[in-house]
């Protein structure tokens, strides 16, 4: 039995590329003309690496081949910002729910 201890980076990748496959059903994403431009913070990641340069711009079926093929962190990571992206502009588009504004206890008249 093998104990020595394991990365999980692959693991994250591949629960990386099913959350993207999952939102880019959710948003009606077409990946092969959806483009994302590669930034100096995605470039500089260090690990095993697509080779993504600052300023590329790539689609995202690209960088899913680039994510999964040579087991890119720098595609993994494009992936993950340009998708977060996207969920933090549509949750901050949802109406707070009603419990959550039933927290707000600063204009309470009780005190």
């Amino acid at each position: 039995m093998e104990k020595e201890r394991r990365e999980v980076a692959s693991l994250t990748k591949i629960m990386t590329f099913y959350t993207v496959l999952s939102l880019i059903d959710r948003f009606k994403i077409d990946v092969k003309h959806t483009f994302i431009k590669i930034c100096d913070e995605v470039s500089c990641v260090i690990g095993t690496s697509a080779m993504l340069l600052t300023g590329d711009k790539l689609t995202i079926e690209q960088l899913l081949y680039g994510m999964m093929l040579p087991s890119g962190n720098d595609a993994s990571h494009a992936l993950a910002k340009f998708f977060g992206q996207i969920l933090m502009k549509t949750d901050t588009k949802r109406p707070k729910d009603k419990q959550s504004r039933s927290t707000d206890t600063s204009d309470d008249e009780d005190d």
